[in-house]
């Protein structure tokens, strides 16, 4: 076996390299999202490369929980879905933040469309649901954002996850 091969099956098989990656990703994002507050011209540029960043970040942390506990994850970027397999009870808010960052690592980080139009409604919708909250306003119904995209609000999340990660592998 040459050295290449032996390297690859060593990343491959430990947990750590997927935890290191997922923590360069997140300060990455985060680097990015302090620039964006800093210019605010730059959230027009920027803000879908910082969710698709997020994303990748919590994607890898969930496949270093599957690598340490020896369990195969296949070829997804489905944040959900690597949630269950990793064994984790996600809530329904987090559900619903992991589907639409999910969208940003598959396509929306990367891409001006994805494959089928379909999914730019789904996503549009499954955006709106997630990041809006109604509010009755006398006889109106009104939508006002809330944030739960903001670096400051992922964080807990993903620390939660790096937290349970380096108890069990550490």
């Amino acid at each position: 076996m040459n050295i290449y091969n032996k390297q690859f099956e060593l990343r491959e098989e430990t947990p750590a390299y997927w935890h290191n990656k997922s923590n360069d990703l997140l300060v990455s994002a985060r680097t990015l999202w302090e620039a964006m507050q800093k210019e605010k011209a730059l959230v027009i540029n920027c803000w879908s490369t910082y969710k698709m960043l997020m994303g990748m970040s919590f994607e890898l942390l969930f496949k270093a929980h599957c690598v340490g506990a020896g369990i195969r994850f296949g070829a997804t970027h489905d944040l959900v879905s690597l949630a269950k397999t990793a064994n984790f009870t996600m809530s329904k808010e987090e559900n619903g933040i992991l589907n639409v960052l999910s969208e940003y690592i598959i396509w929306d980080g990367r891409y001006p469309i994805p494959k089928r139009s379909q999914h730019l409604e789904n996503h549009w919708k499954s955006q709106n649901k997630v990041l809006n909250d109604k509010k009755s306003l006398g006889g109106l119904t009104v939508q006002t954002p809330n944030d739960k995209l903001d670096f400051d609000n992922l964080l807990p999340i993903w620390r939660n996850y790096s937290e349970l990660y380096m108890d069990r592998y550490n």
